[in-house]
């Protein structure tokens, strides 16, 4: 495989290939690419992972809207990702993702953070789905590439939106993503076959909700369901560990006028929806993972064990161990 800092090999929107609507335009000639993006003291690191290639590149970084002649799919491994799609700003933090089609303009501003983006051609996915049962056709992800792909139309301006269920990253996943930068880097005979058979894995990992949480989101909504959206979506993805004035620096809103908006959509407060879902969380871990009580209460930012028990038998009326001992599944896997 060759190694080499090589700025031709990597998907910059260019000024001589755009979209029909003029936005700048990645024209990928390849089924299959792998791309990261993070920041490093003097700007950006691009590292593209491409057929038999591994390249890189240290640049400034760009906030040009852009639109892709494939899928894209991106999936912040560490810190956090600003991305503008379609001229409204969502944060993603680590273990949250994004999956947009060719009809979605979008930019990324990545100050503290690492990316990762899979490009997958419309004929790639389009061999991938042909060769499913309907009945597999049905569930989330497909049904949505499936729906694009015959009836583009009714759903260009929707994406789709995911995040770990759990505070801890998921290891199918994580082995699946190492998989598939393998196999792409690989000259070996088959490796296609491999790289359509664990994109296919992947994608069914991210909608099976023992790992994911998933969304569909409506670019067209209005202020306030944007507002609300952003809001639950950034306390489920810090798993009910984040502060108001954290909020305030990402959405860009007074705390108080985001609490009004919540209440009046969901009967909750800040405080209490960030409850909510942090014992939500606690209580996924009890009973789907073995881990140790005092790896929870860390896993959940909790200042001490103790604080944790607490907190968890004011919330449930048990303690961590009785509730693990009541409700743990028989199987629980020793790695998720």
């Amino acid at each position: 495989m060759k190694k080499k800092n090589n700025i031709s090999k990597f998907p910059s929107p260019t000024e001589n290939t755009r979209s029909a609507d003029n936005f700048p335009l990645i024209d990928l000639r390849i089924p299959l690419s792998m791309f990261f993006k993070q920041s490093v003291t003097n700007g950006l690191l691009y590292t593209s992972v491409q057929p038999h290639e591994l390249n890189f590149i240290v640049s400034d970084p760009s906030t040009e809207m852009y639109k892709s002649n494939s899928f894209q799919l991106f999936y912040v491994l560490s810190g956090q990702v600003r991305k503008c799609i379609e001229n409204m700003e969502y944060t993603f933090l680590a273990g949250q993702g994004c999956i947009l089609n060719r009809f979605i303009a979008h930019s990324d501003l990545i100050t503290n953070g690492h990316l990762l983006i899979l490009n997958i051609s419309e004929s790639f996915m389009k061999d991938i789905l042909s060769s499913l049962d309907q009945a597999y056709s049905q569930q989330p992800i497909l049904r949505y590439l499936n729906q694009f792909l015959n009836s583009e139309q009714d759903i260009q301006k929707n994406f789709i939106e995911f995040s770990s269920k759990l505070p801890i990253e998921s290891h199918v996943f994580r082995t699946l993503l190492d998989n598939i930068q393998l196999e792409l880097s690989s000259d070996t005979i088959g490796a296609s076959f491999f790289q359509k058979g664990l994109i296919l894995r992947l994608l069914y990992i991210l909608q099976n909700p023992e790992h994911f949480n998933l969304n569909i989101i409506n670019i067209d909504i209005n202020k306030e369901d944007f507002l609300v959206n952003r809001l639950t979506t950034l306390i489920e993805a810090s798993h009910g560990n984040i502060s108001r004035d954290e909020i305030k620096a990402i959405l860009h809103y007074h705390p108080e006028y985001l609490n009004r908006l919540l209440k009046k959509k969901y009967k909750q407060s800040i405080s209490n929806y960030s409850k909510t879902i942090r014992i939500q969380k606690a209580q996924q871990l009890l009973i789907e993972t073995n881990l140790t009580i005092s790896s929870i209460a860390e896993a959940l930012f909790f200042s001490s064990e103790q604080y944790f028990y607490n907190f968890f038998k004011k919330m449930t009326g048990y303690s961590p161990k009785q509730y693990r001992l009541k409700f743990q599944k028989i199987d629980v896997p020793s790695k998720i």
